[in-house]
Parts: C-alpha cells; sequence; structure tokens
C-alpha cells in the first residue's frame, strides 16, 4: 500500500442496525486496530431518521477515538444495489467492459434514473459447445451513491471509494489464504444481518457467487415475537441473550434463559434458518455445475446474527460440510478495541468494516481477480 503514512483507510458499515467504524494500522508488517467505534440505533429508528443520525455518529467516533486521517471506505448494503449474472463470450479484457455495459443497460431495473454499472469477472463456464465468462454485474442508481457519500461529507470524512458490502465480506477473510494450497480452496461465507442474508462463494481469493436472500434477524425476531407474545423489541433482546449464552459468556445481571424457552425460540426461527438453508444448497448446486469445482472446504457464519445457535444446528444436519462462526479480526492486534471482553459475541459483525478497512492494505493477497474487485467498488 503506497501510503504515506502506516494507517489505511476508515472503514464505515452503514448497517440496518448501526454504525461500525474501524482504521487499521501497520504494525510491524502485521495489522492492529488503529480504532474502533460501534453505535446502534434507537429501536424502530426508519430509514430516513437513521440516515440523519448517521453523521452526528460518524462525527463523535472521529472525535472520541483515535482515528487517523479522514480518508474514508464505505459501502451499499442489501436493497441498496442489484446484481446479475451475465454470460458473455471470450473477450480481450478491455472489450470485456464495453460488452458488459452494453448488456447490462438492458439488464436492470432501475426505472431510468441514472446508474453506474461495475463487474467483477466469476470465471470460464462452459455454454453447451461454447466457452464463456461469467460475469457478476452490479448496479446502483446515482441518487444512491450520492445520497451515502454526502453522510460521509457531512461528517467531515473523504471518501475515496464505495464498495460492495459482498466484497468487503470477501475481502475480509481472504486475507487468511497464504498457503500454496489455498489458491484453489473453494469457501462459502453466509452474512446473516438484520435485513437479509448475502451468499459469499469464493475460489482461493477469487469472488464466484453471490446470493442476496430477505431472510434476516428482523424476521427472526418477529417470528419469536408471535409465538412467545413478545413485542419485537422484547424478542430481540431474548435472542440476543441466547446468543451471548450459546457463546460461554452470561450477563451478570440477567438470568439465564430456561430450556423451555430456548426450545420455543429455536422452533420459531426454525422456518426462516431452514429457508436460508434451502438456498445455500440451491447455491451450491449452481456453483457445482456452472463451475465444476470441487467441494467446499468450509462454510462460515457472519453478520451480527452469525451466533443464532439454529443456523450451525440446522446448518450441519441439512449440509455435509464443516460450518464455524468467523472472527475477521482473528489475528489482529488490539481486536479487542473493538468490543468488550463480555460482547465478543458481536465479533462476527464486523466482517464488512474490517473489508472496507483492509481496502488496499498490503494484508490481502492479490490475484488475477484483485483488480476486479476493486473495480467492483462504485467509486466516486
Amino acid at each position: 500500500m503506497k501510503r504515506r503514512s502506516r494507517h489505511g483507510y476508515i472503514g464505515v458499515d452503514i448497517g440496518a442496525a448501526g454504525v461500525r467504524v474501524l482504521q487499521l494500522v501497520d504494525c510491524d508488517g502485521e495489522p492492529a486496530v488503529q480504532a474502533a467505534a460501534h453505535y446502534e440505533f434507537p429501536a424502530g429508528a426508519g430509514p430516513d431518521e437513521r440516515c440523519e443520525l448517521v453523521p452526528g455518529i460518524l462525527r463523535e467516533a472521529l472525535s472520541r477515538h483515535a482515528f487517523c486521517g479522514r480518508e474514508a471506505v464505505a459501502a451499499l448494503g442489501i436493497g441498496e444495489f442489484q446484481m446479475k449474472n451475465i454470460r458473455l463470450p471470450k473477450m480481450p479484457a478491455e472489450e470485456l467492459d464495453t460488452a458488459v455495459q452494453f448488456e447490462a443497460q438492458d439488464r436492470f431495473e432501475l426505472g431510468g434514473m441514472p446508474a453506474q454499472f461495475r463487474y467483477l469477472p466469476a470465471g470460464e463456464v462452459r455454454h453447451g459447445n461454447e466457452l464463456k465468462e461469467e460475469v457478476i454485474v452490479f448496479s446502483a442508481v446515482e441518487e444512491k451513491i450520492t445520497e451515502r457519500l454526502a453522510l460521509l461529507h457531512a461528517a467531515g470524512l473523504r471518501p475515496v471509494a464505495m464498495d460492495i458490502t459482498p466484497c468487503a465480506i470477501a475481502r475480509s477473510f481472504v486475507r487468511f489464504l497464504r498457503r500454496g494450497e489455498d489458491v484453489n480452496a473453494v469457501n462459502i461465507f453466509i452474512d446473516v444481518g438484520r435485513t437479509g442474508s448475502t451468499i459469499v462463494i469464493t475460489r482461493g481469493t477469487d469472488l464466484s457467487f453471490l446470493k442476496i436472500i430477505d431472510i434476516g434477524g428482523d424476521h427472526m425476531n418477529a417470528a419469536v415475537a408471535k409465538a412467545l407474545n413478545l413485542s419485537r423489541e422484547e424478542a430481540a433482546d431474548l435472542r440476543v441473550r441466547i446468543m451471548h449464552e450459546g457463546d460461554g459468556r452470561r450477563a451478570t445481571d440477567r438470568p439465564i434463559v430456561a430450556d423451555e424457552i430456548r426450545a420455543r425460540v429455536l422452533d420459531a426461527v426454525r422456518p426462516q434458518v431452514e429457508r436460508i438453508s434451502r438456498d445455500v444448497q440451491l447455491c451450491l448446486r449452481y456453483f457445482a455445475v456452472t463451475f465444476r469445482g470441487q467441494r467446499p472446504d468450509s462454510l462460515t457464519f457472519v453478520g451480527g446474527e452469525a451466533h443464532e445457535p439454529a443456523l450451525r444446528q440446522i446448518f450441519s444436519s441439512a449440509i455435509d460440510i464443516p460450518s464455524m462462526i468467523g472472527h475477521p479480526l482473528r489475528g489482529v492486534r488490539r481486536a479487542e478495541l473493538t468490543a468488550a471482553r463480555n460482547e465478543r459475541t458481536l465479533q462476527p459483525a464486523w466482517a464488512v468494516a474490517t473489508g472496507l478497512a483492509l481496502r488496499g492494505s498490503p494484508w490481502v493477497r492479490v490475484s488475477r481477480q484483485t483488480p476486479a474487485i476493486a473495480a467492483s467498488a462504485l467509486a466516486t
């Protein structure tokens, strides 16, 4: 990373539940947390209210924590961009961009609004007797990009790029792929967030498949609230307590959740988790047929809902792939700055912020697709 200082960009993850801000610094050749901040939105806050709160949240984070500089990278999340897979004939790289832009104009429903398009080559596929290039194309309307950039400017930040959350998730974990045998390893990452879930499949450091599912923590909270006759806020608090206990950390000021209640919560969220599981199985079949790839090595849960007990329980019985909960800041010095010891259940939720903070860093191994991953950002 050719920079005048040793610190990286400020990664700003603006999600449906809150804002996470993270900056990494080079510490003897290894990444370390320079500064981190996490703010939750008030319960029941709508999209407009959340947007109004973001500049103030960011200004407070910058004033109270030791962030260096003001160069920042943010991302568009679920519902803020569209995504489609397109197959094109094999062609030189300089012609591919023009072909993608032409094809994308007719593939996306943008209501006639000005938009930006970026793409990510996914790999070669056999289409009948032809060999074609499959690309993942992203689109976002200019208005949404401008709104997000305005939030950063209002907080005194200088945005250098607008990324896509699935790319940031992948970037936060490919830094671990350093062995020779990791070049062809296939890994699945499932980001289960507040409003939806994202399935990311990588081959080595290449991002090969993406899909977004409209099932997330809000849907699970609603199911628990209905089953136990609770408010959504009470249901969300109950699920958080269960996730903390499942992680082996019980809050001393709260009683342990009874087994009967725990079982009822599991029954309530089961349909949502089973739907995610079915979609993942369909994605794996598509991936295997399309790319004739080898068996995935692992399945990693990230996001704010990663510690939901039903995830590993249902996935382990439905998909014969070793599963784990991902910790994007594993191996990063001073990672404890992102959360207190009794809040480590929240660490998987730092995947997007970590990936944004790692953008352009020396700790992510480059591959033939790295320029495309960088190009997939909706640049300013």
